[in-house]
Formats: C-alpha cells, sequence, structure tokens
C-alpha cells in the first residue's frame, strides 16, 4: 500500500493488503475504498492473498452462510477443480462434511481428493447426477453448491428432499432456466450469491480475515494453476479460457 486517504484511520503506508472492488483490476496502481480491503498476515505470500478474498470468501458464503452446511450432511460441489470450488472442497473438509467433487480429468481427480473430497465424479466420463444417487443411496445431496448455472437443472435432479441448491455466478454462460415444480414437490431451497455488495458487510468481511489466518498457519491451501506478467494480461486471459486450468491463474506487476 502506497498511499491512504486522509480519513482513513485503520490502515497505514507500507502495510500489505488484499482487496476487492467492482471497478477494474488490471492496474499496477489501483484505488479502492478501506472497507474492501483485508490485512495480509506473514505467511501468506501476494498470489495467495490476491486470489483468497474471491474464492475462499465466495465458497464459504455459499457453504456456511447461506448453505448451512453441517457436520453430517453431503455436499455436492459443482466445478470443483475451479477457484471456488477448490476452495469449498476444503472448507466442507473443515466442516467435516461427506463431499462430491464434480471435475473433469485424472489430474484434478487426484488433487480435489488430495484436499478432502469423500467422492469424486468425472463430468466426461459419468453422468452426474446417477452416480450423486448412487453415492447416496438414492437420496441425493443435502447441498449442493453450482457455479455453472447451465448445471442448475441436474444440480437440482442430484438434490435430496428438503435439500439446499446455492447457486453463484454463471461460469456455463448460458441463461439461468430451470423447471421449479419438482424442486417446489420436494420442499427444496434455492439461494443465489453475488457477492460484489457483500464484502462491506461486518461478518463477511470478517470471515475473510479469519481466512486469511487460516491459510496463513497452513489449514488452507490457495491453488494457483499459474502466474502471468500483468504486460501479458491478453495472454493469461487467453490460458484462461482455454488451458482448463487447476485453481485461479493471477496477474502480477514488476512493483
Amino acid at each position: 500500500m502506497v498511499s491512504v486517504g486522509e480519513n482513513v484511520r485503520n490502515r497505514t503506508v507500507g502495510q500489505r493488503v488484499t482487496a476487492f472492488d467492482m471497478q477494474g483490476s488490471h492496474a499496477e496502481l489501483w484505488s479502492v475504498p478501506a472497507t474492501r480491503t483485508w490485512l495480509v498476515p506473514d505467511g501468506v505470500d501476494t498470489g495467495q492473498a490476491a486470489v483468497l478474498a474471491i474464492s475462499f470468501g465466495t465458497a464459504y458464503h455459499c457453504l456456511i452462510t447461506r448453505g448451512g452446511l453441517r457436520e453430517t450432511e453431503t455436499v455436492l460441489i459443482q466445478a470443483a477443480a475451479g477457484g471456488v470450488g477448490l476452495a469449498a472442497t476444503q472448507l466442507a473438509r473443515e466442516a467435516g462434511a461427506t463431499i462430491i467433487a464434480v471435475a473433469s480429468g485424472r489430474e484434478r481427480l487426484a488433487r480435489l481428493t488430495s484436499l478432502g473430497a469423500s467422492h469424486v465424479i468425472d463430468r466426461l466420463e459419468n453422468d452426474v447426477v446417477d452416480e450423486v444417487l448412487r453415492l447416496t443411496g438414492g437420496k441425493g445431496a443435502d447441498l449442493v453448491v453450482d457455479p455453472i448455472g447451465s448445471t442448475l437443472q441436474a444440480s437440482l435432479s442430484a438434490l435430496a428432499p428438503e435439500g439446499r441448491l446455492v447457486f453463484v455466478g454463471n461460469a456455463g454462460g448460458s441463461g439461468l432456466n430451470v423447471e421449479l415444480w419438482r424442486p417446489m414437490q420436494n420442499n427444496q431451497t434455492l439461494h443465489g450469491v453475488f457477492m460484489g455488495p457483500l464484502f462491506e458487510r461486518p461478518a463477511v468481511h470478517g470471515t475473510v480475515d479469519e481466512l486469511l489466518m487460516a491459510t496463513a498457519e497452513k489449514c488452507l491451501d490457495v491453488v494457483i494453476d499459474r502466474v502471468f506478467s500483468l504486460c501479458d494480461a491478453s495472454k493469461a486471459h487467453e490460458y484462461a479460457e482455454t488451458a482448463k486450468p487447476l485453481g485461479r491463474v493471477v496477474m502480477m506487476t514488476s512493483r
């Protein structure tokens, strides 16, 4: 941090911070409200700090705050090899839940197992709904976290009666359209999550502080697939869109 506003009292020049804002990020210097910054503890490097607020903050809100995940429950995590999915797998592990993680490719599935997934499903080789029902004895998952959007109908089909579906984002890029007659009959609950305006809420902001400390204490693993220089932004975007990275892609400046 190289400068602070005259009315900021809880931040000082020279402190390491990570931040989130709705307006841009591809810059060497970035001005954001102090309420959207977090102090970075020793033991957390710059790349990890840059990734954590969105990935782990979102995953925690989906799993715990909105999803109400309990120790005895089974959670299905769609797109589990993405940033939010990898974070959700670890947080569900810490909560003591049974985790069914969906991804593709042997390397991704092995990584998810190492991070705590109880079961993994290769979405290219299996019908996800059939596998979830098989693994749960026909019941379905108590909670589903879905960051894709285009898989919402399958997520509902894999959800147990009276279960909860938390959908966050629309990585699939399609319309968020589902048939709601059966969810109503099964007394299921759908929660939409959009984290942008939530990070300044004290409870959410404090959760990110706790997650940063857990990372510093090596309780959580912030998975970064590859780091690019900011001047190679186009290459970073191309890689993120075409290479199917495991975890986040980060851009760094030379400052």
